[in-house]
């Protein structure tokens, strides 16, 4: 997973600075995984796809991405959104997940991605 997410964020990002921020426990746009899944998808202007089992989908008018957990994922059905925004002089990444499964494995899911981030923060310091 670590691979398949990394790129778009690196393009979105360019080379900015970045800082982590807490991730939220929920995408508040949307109540449930399904509709926040079936809302994108007809959404002008984004683009879908699947990576390694995961759906994608890239919002370049807000510089975010989406990323919800496969069939048979321990945390599934759960949907990862990451959107930069700009805090001062500082480029940030905001995470809010959205997960319907039990707590732990949200947890993890959670975890992952924040290692995620910040190896994403690490990559574009070098």
């Amino acid at each position: 997973m670590r691979a398949l997410l990394v790129p778009p964020l690196v393009i979105v990002l360019s080379n900015a600075a970045l800082a982590q921020r807490e991730p939220g426990t929920a995408a508040p746009e949307y109540p449930t995984v399904a509709s926040a899944l079936a809302a994108l998808r007809v959404k002008g202007g984004v683009n879908a796809s699947m990576q390694s089992g995961w759906t994608v989908i890239e919002d370049a008018s807000t510089l975010s991405l989406w990323s919800f957990v496969p069939d048979g994922h321990p945390a599934y059905p759960a949907a990862i959104h990451r959107k930069v925004i700009k805090e001062g002089d500082n480029i940030a990444i905001q995470m809010n997940v959205l997960c319907e499964a039990p707590k732990p494995a949200c947890d993890a899911l959670v975890a992952e991605f924040t290692k995620l981030n910040g190896k994403v923060r690490e990559d574009l310091k070098q």
